[in-house]
């Protein structure tokens, strides 16, 4: 779609020999450094200490009345009144090596035959002052306010698909190009429109896909850094990058995030096969990567002022936040839901003496978890498997391989090109998820997907020839965009964000858990029994807690609702809530959490209303305190809704926390306005465990007291397993 992106000047071309260029040759350029600029501008390289140019390039004497033999001997003093020579100082005053770029629109500069607008950035010892005739609209435009119609067009769409179409409306409302796409970039690197907006007349690429060669990895960088790109006019002449005298030793300059960088020969001349005259890009970044561009085509010149620049390019940087939040929030809810499938395999694998057949054939399986056709578990030599899978001799071989790849997880959306027995498969396991123990003799969890037969309509061919033309020894752009199908075999539906995240944290949480207790099993067999029966009263224990909790929340809703829908409405969020809280500490057992958090999602599954009241330090739990001390709070929680401060309405429960002389964390858990309380008879296993938990696994401990009017418990996590925010 915006085709090869190379270098204009020719020091790549001797790397690439006669009969070797194909279609990664162009990776392999430095487009960062061009040594010329598009000539509707002036670029001056100047020294950060004393503003003296070193390097320049334009037509000086036509944009600031300065001709180029003098300007090499000046630096900005000559050239800037006063006030624009203050805001370049102001400018570069930043320390650091890397100053993004800035702009300031309508600058008089004495001489200049009209007002410019000037672009700063800072690049190590150099600053890069870019000026160009100001064509900022009529006084009394307001570019944020076409910046916020954008938006409330993209906010009131139905779903994402709509979302885009909004968006690609709203670029060429506001710059008038003849076509608006967005090009979203696949797993491969390849891309596809999957918005346009066009005039009348002009042709569609909706739909049609482009092979990753048509933007290399270093363009898809640039892009990545740069949030908006312009080619007003392919038909310049490239004004060459000069040296203001001799300067022995100096560097190429960098020209990353310089505006009016020139572009490759070759980009130009795929735009001109296009019968593109002007292009504009701004891109959408998702997590930090190129996740796609908004791509703007004209068929006559195109200046957009600063002003328009400025406000696509918020526009550009807000619409890549609503992307990364819906596609997070869409991540979430998955993420939520494999929780609970997740907590149940790992009840079952615990609860197991055959752990494959647990994860494969109970009530929820391996493919509850993860999407997939067909799912396996290899745990001690011992194989089970659920769904679509490949022969027991192809698994067995497939497990030697991953073996040899000494991967904790691997995932393949083309199994066969790594694998060649996979071949014969395909309608089973194109697609492969896998996640190994870290024991000596590795166990495997894997899940498989099918080939997805699909029909790819491309824009012209996408394995295009080596061209030898005008340009040398290089590749030359296709001539033809004219739609190309084809049939793509042997890949599977690509494994998302979400399907990794959900595997990983299996990985930690079961792999790692009882596999470990496997191979404690087998050195100390019966200490290992023992502490299985342990772990099986516990795991009882706590199913009949959660319904317990369960049961008191649904009888303190009903009796707060007025009908059946609040009910159910209310009923709902608090299950959720408790959902959510099982995922944030199932999270933080490996990165640490916020007490604030941990704490925070019991209150909000416990109680409304302000019947729980918090306050103290900021501190972070680490990972191996975070989770004896959340079963600590789950504790007493469900005994407050069961018997305490919870199970009458106007009971209170106040958390307070803090430190003492030595740092060890001082957590107070205070109950009133319940029922009257008074020491139990016996005590029960709930108890055992609030006491025993925090002392048994950090050295930690609990004390309650039954006071009449409510429990109060105290405790001590030592200092070694909290983090002070201050």
């Amino acid at each position: 779609m915006y085709g090869i992106l190379a270098v204009s000047n020719d020091s790549i071309a001797s790397d690439i020999a006669p009969g070797e260029a194909d279609l990664t040759s162009c990776d392999r350029e430095p487009i960062h450094i061009p040594g010329a600029i598009q000539p509707y501008g002036v670029l001056l390289a100047v020294d950060r200490k004393d503003f003296v140019i070193r390097q320049f390039a334009g037509d000086t004497q036509a944009l600031l009345g300065i001709k180029p033999r003098r300007i090499a001997q000046l630096s900005l003093h000559s050239i800037f009144a006063e006030p624009v020579l203050q805001a370049v100082a102001e400018r570069l005053r930043d320390p650091a090596a890397t100053v993004v770029p800035s702009i300031q629109a309508g600058i008089v500069i004495p001489g200049a035959a009209s007002r410019l607008d000037m672009t700063i950035h800072a690049q190590g010892d150099l600053a890069v002052v870019e000026l160009e005739p100001s064509r900022c609209a009529a006084d009394g435009y307001d570019p944020i306010s076409d910046v916020k119609r954008m938006l409330a067009s993209v906010a009131t769409a139905e779903n994402f698909a709509a979302c885009c179409d909004a968006a690609v409306r709203a670029v060429r409302a506001i710059t008038g190009f003849d076509r608006v796409m967005i090009y979203q970039f696949l797993d491969d690197g390849s891309g596809k429109v999957i918005a346009e907006d066009t005039g009348q007349d002009v042709d569609r690429f909706l739909g049609l896909h482009y092979p990753a060669s048509d933007i290399p990895r270093q363009a898809r960088e640039l892009y990545r850094r740069n949030w908006l790109r312009l080619i007003p006019d392919i038909d310049y002449r490239p004004a060459p990058l000069k040296m203001a005298g001799e300067q022995p030793g100096s560097q190429t300059l960098d020209m990353s995030h310089c505006f009016l960088r020139s572009v490759s020969p070759i980009h130009l001349a795929y735009l001109r096969n296009m019968g593109v005259t002007a292009s504009m890009s701004m891109s959408i970044v998702h997590d930090e990567a190129l996740w796609g561009l908004i791509a703007c085509h004209s068929y006559t010149p195109r200046y957009p002022g600063v002003d328009l620049r400025t406000a696509l390019e918020l526009f550009a940087q807000i619409f890549s936040l609503y992307l990364e939040a819906k596609l997070k929030a869409d991540q979430a809810q998955r993420r939520v839901a494999a929780q609970r499938v997740h907590s149940q395999l790992t009840t079952d694998a615990l609860q197991a003496e055959d752990i494959p057949a647990a994860l494969v054939g109970g009530r929820v399986t391996l493919l509850d978890l993860v999407p997939s056709g067909g799912a396996a578990a290899w745990v001690n030599g011992r194989l089970a498997s659920v769904g679509k899978v490949p022969p027991v001799p192809v698994l067995e071989q497939l497990i030697k391989w991953l073996d040899s790849t000494n991967h904790a997880i691997f995932h393949t959306q083309q199994l066969g090109s790594v694998f060649e027995p996979a071949l014969a498969h395909l309608d089973t396991a194109s697609g492969l998820l896998a996640i190994a123990s870290q024991r000596r003799e590795r166990d495997y969890i894997l899940w498989f997907r099918p080939q997805l037969i699909e029909t790819v309509t491309w824009g012209g061919q996408p394995d295009k020839p080596v061209e030898v033309g005008p340009l040398a020894d290089r590749l030359a752009p296709r001539k033809s965009f004219a739609a190309w199908k084809q049939e793509m075999r042997g890949r599977s539906v690509p494994w998302d964000q979400a399907d990794l995240e959900i595997a990983q944290g299996f990985h930690v949480t079961l792999l790692e858990a009882v596999f470990r207790q496997m191979d404690t099993a087998r050195r100390e067999r019966d200490a290992v029994i023992e502490h299985q029966n342990v772990l099986m009263a516990e795991l009882d224990h706590r199913v009949k807690n959660i319904l317990a909790t369960i049961s008191a929340v649904v009888q303190l809703t009903k009796s707060n609702a007025n009908d059946l829908d609040t009910y159910a409405v209310s009923l709902q969020n608090r299950i959720r809530a408790m959902a959510l809280a099982h995922e944030l500490l199932a999270g933080t057992r490996w990165h640490g959490v916020p007490l604030a958090d941990l704490l925070a999602e019991g209150e909000v599954s416990f109680a409304t209303g302000g019947r729980v009241i918090m306050s103290g330090e900021p501190v972070t739990l680490s990972p191996r305190a975070a989770l004896p001390l959340a079963l600590v709070v789950h504790e007493l929680a469900a005994n407050a809704v069961k018997h305490g401060a919870l199970s009458v309405p106007h009971g209170r429960i106040g958390i307070t926390w803090g430190r003492d002389n030595a740092d060890n964390l001082l957590l107070h858990w205070r109950e009133s306005g319940g029922p009257p309380v008074s020491p139990p008879v016996r005590r029960g296993f709930g108890s055992l465990l609030i006491e025993r938990s925090l002392k048994q696994e950090i050295g930690g401990s609990a004390i309650q007291t039954f006071e009449p009017e409510g429990l109060v418990c105290h405790l001590v996590i030592p200092r070694d397993c909290v983090t002070w925010t201050s």
